[in-house]
């Protein structure tokens, strides 16, 4: 038994320390005695509860998500800064007008596009469909339909092989587009909190 509690405490121990690593590395950009500071204060606000008689799993569970702790401090040391460069100044505006033209043309541009690959593949689909059931079964309601494929009218087998290959290319791009408009918007993120908490080494 004793062995298990053991084991059970160094188990906490870890999640602490992740918890704490966690709020380390969102405040990284920021002054490393401040960021010290930080994390003695949520460890001995962690133990001084531990010590009126709460359990370790309660407290982990009532804390808050640990990118949520570390903006609050972030914003606290923004309203406590009053410091601010024409360099610091000349960051925020070609960081924010990169980020607006991202905004207007580029995101926007990147999801319209996902949206059509998807489309795209769908009626590739369809159209692969449509395409062998007039090759193998003839029918009036498919007669006046032409499927073409490169400059080739295609039916049967090889209009299904044709339609599942674009159908694949087509899926292919949207996702890529709706990965790639993903990937610019968690950039953005990041990297407008990286601007507004970096400060001057002297």
């Amino acid at each position: 038994m004793h062995r298990k509690a053991d084991i059970m405490n160094k188990k906490l121990g870890k999640r602490l320390e992740k918890y704490l690593s966690q709020v380390d590395r969102y405040l990284i950009h920021m002054p490393v005695s401040e960021k010290t500071d930080i994390l003695s204060e949520l460890k001995s606000s962690f133990y001084e509860r531990l010590n009126n008689g709460q359990r370790e799993e309660d407290i982990l569970a009532e804390m808050e998500p640990a990118k949520v702790v570390a903006l609050n401090y972030m914003g606290a040391s923004i309203v406590q800064n009053k410091e601010f460069s024409l360099s610091q100044f000349m960051k925020v505006l070609g960081f924010y007008s990169f980020a607006s033209m991202l905004w207007i043309s580029i995101i926007p541009t990147l999801a319209v596009l996902a949206v059509s690959f998807s489309f795209a593949s769908a009626m590739s689909i369809l159209c692969a469909a449509l395409g062998f059931i007039k090759g193998i079964w003839p029918s009036s309601l498919l007669n006046d339909m032409v499927f073409v494929f490169f400059d080739h009218e295609v039916s049967g087998v090889y209009a299904l092989l044709a339609g599942l290959l674009l159908a694949i290319v087509f899926a292919t791009l949207a996702m890529l587009c709706w990965k790639v408009t993903v990937k610019i918007v968690q950039y953005l993120q990041e990297k407008s909190w990286r601007l507004k908490f970096r400060r001057e080494k002297c």
